[in-house]
C-alpha cells in the first residue's frame, strides 16, 4: 500500500471515506505543465480546494464524502504564458485498491485512488483547429452540424464557443478566442447517435480525427480508434460471457480474435465482432458489441502492438489515440491516451453491463500478452 504525504492540502475532519483525485496538467505538446494552479468544484459550483502540479505535471487532492457513483468534478486550470483551461470529469469507483494518505505522523488516512484523464492547457493567445469526422468504418461525415465549447468532457449545456457543419468529406474548422483544448459536440440526427470529441485549438491549427456512430439498440454497443501516427495500434475490448454461455468467463475480441463465438455460422448471432480493422493510423478500428453480455465489466483497452516488450517506449503517449463509444446513452462518450505516461496498453474505461455506468479506469502498463483474457 502506498503512502503519499499530503501535508498541508488535506482537508479538516477527514475521518471517513474519502477518494484520492490523481491528475495531471500537460501542454498543447504533450510535455507536462509544473506549477499550474488547478481549483476543484463539484457538480453544483461548490468549491473543494486548490492542488498545484508537480515538476511531473501532475497533482492529487482528497476529497471526502463521495458516493460510489454519479460524482461530478469540475476544474480550472491556470499556468504563466498559458490559457486558462477547464476540464470535468465524472469520478465513479471501481477499483477496491487504497493508498494510505498522511499530514503527519499521527494523521493517516486510507483513500480510493481515482486517476483521472489530463488538463490541457495551450499558449496564450487565439486557437483554430481542423479535423475530419468519419463513420466507424472510415467515410466521410458529411452534413454534421456541431457545436464546440471549452474544456475536456465539457456538458453538453456548457456555453457554444464556435460552430459549424461538416463538408463533403467530413472535414471541419473552428476558431476559438482562447487556445486550449476543447469538446466539440454533434447532437443526434437524421439516424445518427451523435458524437463528442476532444480537440485542441491552437495558434498554429491543430488537426484531428473523430467518428460518429448510428443510434445503438438497447444492449448493444459501438466502440472506434482512431489516432494520429503511423503506428500499429489495436483496439482491445473485453466482457462476460452472456449467462447462457460457459466456454469461458470472458470474451475478448482484437486484431486475433474477431468474432465470438467463433463457433457461430450465423454472423447475425454474434455476441461481439471486430468490423474494422486498420494497420496504421488514423484508423479507425472498430468493435461491435450485437448484444447484451453477461453481468460485469466491459474492458475497452488500446495496446502497441509492436512495442509491447519496451519499458520505456513513448508511441503510445504520442499516438493521440482516441477512443469512442456508443451504448445507447443520450451523450456519447470519448478517451484520450494521456502524452504522460510511458506504456503499451492503455485501458481506459471499464462499463457496467447491468446499468450502463462508466468507470474511466486510465490504467497504463507495460510488457502485457496482447492476448490475455485477464489484462485486456
Amino acid at each position: 500500500m502506498a503512502l503519499l504525504v499530503l501535508g498541508a492540502c488535506v482537508p479538516d475532519g477527514l475521518d471517513g471515506f474519502f477518494v484520492l483525485l490523481q491528475g495531471s496538467v500537460a501542454d498543447e505538446a504533450g510535455a507536462p505543465v509544473a506549477g499550474a494552479q488547478v481549483t476543484l468544484a463539484n457538480g453544483d459550483g461548490e468549491d473543494l480546494g486548490e492542488a498545484t502540479s508537480d515538476s511531473e505535471g501532475r497533482w492529487a487532492f482528497p476529497v471526502h464524502g463521495l458516493a460510489t457513483e454519479g460524482n461530478r468534478v469540475e476544474a480550472e486550470v491556470r499556468a504563466s504564458g498559458m490559457e486558462p483551461g477547464r476540464a470535468g470529469w465524472d469520478v465513479n469507483l471501481l477499483s477496491p485498491e487504497v493508498v494510505r494518505l498522511s499530514a503527519g505522523p499521527n494523521e493517516t488516512w486510507e483513500a480510493t485512488p481515482r486517476v483521472l484523464a489530463p488538463a490541457r492547457l495551450a499558449a496564450e493567445g487565439g486557437g483554430r483547429a481542423t479535423g475530419t469526422l468519419t463513420d466507424p468504418l472510415g467515410y466521410p461525415a458529411a452534413g454534421i452540424p456541431f457545436v464546440v465549447q471549452h474544456g475536456w468532457d465539457a456538458g453538453v449545456g456548457a456555453a457554444n464557443e464556435a460552430s459549424g457543419v461538416t463538408g463533403a468529406s467530413g472535414e471541419f474548422s473552428f476558431t476559438v478566442a482562447s487556445a486550449g483544448l476543447y469538446t466539440v459536440y454533434a447532437a443526434p440526427t437524421g439516424g445518427w447517435a451523435g458524437t463528442r470529441f476532444p480537440v485542441l485549438a491552437t495558434a498554429e491549427g491543430n488537426s484531428s480525427r473523430a467518428t460518429i456512430a448510428a443510434l445503438q439498440a438497447p444492449g448493444e454497443t459501438l466502440i472506434t480508434l482512431t489516432w494520429a501516427s503511423e503506428v500499429d495500434l489495436d483496439l482491445h475490448v473485453s466482457g462476460p460471457e452472456t449467462d447462457a454461455e460457459a466456454e469461458a468467463s470472458r470474451f475478448h475480441i482484437w486484431t486475433d480474435n474477431t468474432i465470438h463465438p467463433e463457433r457461430l455460422v450465423d454472423e447475425d448471432e454474434y455476441l461481439a465482432e471486430l468490423v474494422q480493422a486498420a494497420s496504421t493510423g488514423p484508423g479507425p478500428e472498430c468493435i461491435a458489441v450485437n448484444r447484451a453480455p453477461g453481468a460485469g465489466e466491459l474492458w475497452i483497452s488500446v495496446a502497441d502492438r509492436a512495442n509491447m516488450s519496451e519499458t520505456e517506449s513513448t508511441t503510445l503517449a504520442e499516438s493521440g489515440a482516441l477512443l469512442q463509444w456508443w451504448n445507447g446513452e443520450d451523450i456519447p462518450r470519448y478517451a484520450w491516451v494521456s502524452p504522460l505516461e510511458v506504456a503499451t496498453s492503455w485501458r481506459a474505461v471499464e462499463i457496467d453491463t447491468r446499468g450502463g455506468t462508466v468507470y474511466a479506469v486510465e490504467h497504463y502498463a507495460v510488457g502485457l500478452d496482447p492476448s490475455d483474457d485477464g489484462e485486456f
